[in-house]
């Protein structure tokens, strides 16, 4: 018998063991018809169907009610009742009906994320109405989006509600993914999940949070709050490891006497991880190499599930079992095969196991009806798969690294969508010719302490004019003015505030008044008010009157010319600052050692983040345990800017700086001098402007809280 990881041309050749496998019942034969590219002049988007059998099951997305073709027992039905592994359906689109014939052919749950949504709702109409609605009524692009997608979740949840209940909470989920933007910021996710799942509001949904090293510990955070989390972007052992100690951490910390309604998956990524290892095997091309193609995935995934067993097992575990607990399911996701030499059901039918689940999307759910086998299949052969992931790792391969990149991947393909998403709703919005309203919209990270809203309306980033384009790379729930907007787009009356809890407005007149905790929001974008210079915000206001077009993002003088800000006092050095808040305390010596939370922005290069320190704070700083910026004045340890801008500041204060080139990064290196980057998006974002040759404008913006003086003894 061939073992699993053989690439035979035959489905059943990738079976894990020896013995017979049990094949589906000679029931009803059922092809499942999945849509290819939509005909969008068509009232009805393009199908296709690959192996049509006696009974079809057509299923479609399109603007049209849903269909109800009977289906009889299937192969996904055997594959729970039988080997205890949920079939689920990796995609949603409109109308969510067209899933009742898939849930009557044994799919048991949805998974969604940004690539799906951006297919879904980019290349159908069938969202064209509620969209009209949403902009008409004043939503920003990005508002409107999430308000598609709440509604898409919602409507799916209710159709599986019942398969929740048959199961008590074991089945039955919906998975909606937080914005891909927030993949490197932990409290950012954090609140991100809290909004969406008030959002939806639906006890079958799965708030998706990405296993990067940042989101890990949100994945506690959230699961400690008694929200449902399915972490998504799983590539590597190690990472694995880390997602079910946050798992169990945040169970522990929640202080819920009955856990039964907590619950969360693990997904786990297959067929990418040939996709990228059979390159390096190509390029070491020895033999032993090149027969190992084909075969990393499901060894490293037969490996996962051994890690699985153990984990959720022993005194730690049983002690959360007897408060009602459930397993975090290892969930097999991107199970389609990308090589078309190998076997259509590759990355299902050799990874079928108890308590686990199967999310396919249309090209391996199909084959699977049609031609898969069920069969205990992850743990028939583990021993041929420790050899293979230890083979792999004697040629070479860095499992790490593999991990790491999988992971890199997936973020920016995931960013991608989402901006190329809301890239067509704003050409939808024009097309329809919708008057799309410019929005201030505040994520709450707990930033800017006693900021007023009016403030916002007077940062010197207001004078930038009307930019081209601006996603923020780390946030997208940020401050954001509407993406992409036209110049002619009328201006909103008032601004709008969203908050994971509120969704309030706040006139001009309000706005005056009103003040936001920096510990709570975060006006993380800078150089993005979109507003023509010389419009006015509601009554006559004018928000840029005090300033000059940014010369610096136009024209033959791009990256040229200096900008100087009337309200900024700049000092000889030409270093121009604002203090949001004047300290109340002593002023740092040199040689004093300074403890500081910082902001950094390419306010030359489109507003863009490269630091954002959304760190819970809250209480007096004390001790040295905290991880904020540390730096002794007069050490040269800064940049001139920075260590000139503290210099001048008292304890508690909060100083905003305007810094020239030839004041930032010596030799545009922030390995040189500090600040740094925390994080390596964050370092990309910054290196990508410091060492571009070309005409961009290297200025910088910073905003610096004076935290703490230690002094020099």
């Amino acid at each position: 018998m061939a073992s699993m990881f053989n690439l035979s041309s035959s489905a059943a050749a990738t079976s894990f063991n020896s013995s017979p496998v049990i094949s589906s019942p000679p029931t009803t034969a059922v092809s499942l018809r999945f849509p290819a590219k939509p005909a969008l002049s068509s009232s009805r988007l393009s199908l296709r169907s690959t192996v049509p059998l006696a009974a079809s099951l057509l299923v479609k997305c399109s603007q049209n009610g849903g269909n109800g073709s009977h289906v009889k027992k299937t192969t996904l039905h055997d594959l729970y009742e039988k080997q205890g592994q949920s079939p689920w359906y990796d995609n949603l689109c409109r109308p969510v009906t067209d899933l009742l014939p898939l849930i009557e052919s044994g799919v048991r749950g949805v998974t969604s994320n940004p690539a799906i949504f951006q297919k879904a709702i980019s290349t159908s109409n069938a969202y064209n109405n509620q969209f009209r609605e949403l902009v008409q009524g004043g939503k920003a692009i990005e508002s409107a989006y999430w308000e598609l997608v709440v509604k898409d979740i919602q409507d799916a949840c209710r159709l599986f509600e019942s398969i929740y209940d048959e199961t008590d909470g074991g089945d039955g989920y919906v998975s909606v993914e937080v914005s891909p933007q927030l993949a490197d910021d932990t409290q950012g996710t954090v609140d991100a999940a809290k909004w969406l799942h008030k959002m939806v509001d639906r006890r079958n949904v799965y708030i998706k949070i990405p296993a990067t090293a940042a989101c890990v510990p949100s994945v506690k955070e959230v699961i400690s709050l008694g929200i449902s989390v399915n972490v998504t972007l799983i590539f590597s052992l190690s990472r694995y490891e880390a997602v079910i100690d946050a798992y169990l951490d945040g169970l522990e910390s929640s202080g819920l006497d009955d856990l039964s309604r907590v619950t969360s998956v693990a997904s786990f990524f297959v067929s990418r991880v040939d996709t990228l290892v059979n390159n390096m095997l190509e390029k070491i091309g020895m033999p032993e190499a090149l027969e190992l193609r084909g075969k990393a995935a499901n060894a490293q995934a037969a490996l996962a599930f051994q890690l699985y067993q153990k984990k959720f097992s022993g005194p730690r575990w049983e002690a959360l079992v007897k408060k009602g607990a459930k397993k975090q399911r290892l969930l097999w996701a991107s199970t389609s095969v990308k090589n078309p030499a190998y076997p259509d059901t590759l990355y299902v039918a050799p990874l079928v196991g108890p308590d686990t689940v199967s999310t396919m999307p249309d090209q391996a759910l199909q084959a699977f009806i049609d031609h898969g086998t069920v069969g205990r299949t992850i743990d028939s052969n583990v021993s041929e798969a420790e050899g293979i992931y230890s083979a792999l790792e004697k040629l070479g391969i860095d499992w790490s690294y593999v991990g790491s990149q999988l992971e890199l991947e997936g973020v920016v393909s995931f960013k991608k969508s989402f901006d190329s998403l809301l890239d067509s709703l704003q050409e939808k919005a024009n097309s329809m010719k919708l008057p799309v309203r410019t929005v201030i919209r505040l994520n709450p990270c707990r930033h800017f302490n006693d900021l007023r809203v009016s403030d916002v309306l007077n940062m010197p980033f207001a004078a930038i004019g009307a930019i081209p384009s601006f996603v923020n790379p780390r946030s997208s729930s940020s401050a954001q003015w509407a993406h992409k907007q036209p110049k002619s787009s009328p201006i909103l009356q008032s601004i709008h505030v969203s908050s994971s809890l509120s969704d309030e407005r706040y006139s001009l007149d309000d706005a005056k008044s009103a003040k936001i905790d920096r510990r709570r929001w975060l006006v993380s974008s800078v150089g993005l008010l979109a507003v023509p210079l010389g419009s006015n915000l509601g009554d006559g206001v004018a928000v840029a009157s005090n300033f000059a077009e940014m010369p610096a993002l136009k024209g033959k003088d791009y990256g040229k010319s200096k900008m100087k800000f009337p309200d900024y006092v700049e000092t000889s050095s030409g270093l121009q600052y604002k203090d949001l808040r004047a300290g109340n305390g002593i002023m740092p010596k040199k040689g004093d050692l300074l403890v500081v939370d910082w902001d950094g922005y390419t306010i030359g290069y489109y507003g863009r983040i490269f630091e954002a320190r959304n760190k819970t704070k809250g209480g007096s700083f004390e001790g040295d345990d905290k991880s904020f910026y540390r730096f002794r004045l007069g050490s040269h340890e800064v940049i001139p800017a920075f260590e000139e801008a503290v210099a001048g500041m008292s304890l508690g204060g909060i100083r905003r700086i305007i810094v020239p080139p030839d004041l930032g990064y010596p030799e545009n290196d922030y390995n040189k001098s500090g600040p740094k980057p925390t994080t390596f998006s964050g370092q990309r974002a910054l290196s990508f402007v410091l060492k571009n040759q070309g005409l961009i404008d290297k200025t910088l913006l910073f905003d610096i809280e004076l935290l703490n003086i230690i002094p020099n003894n």
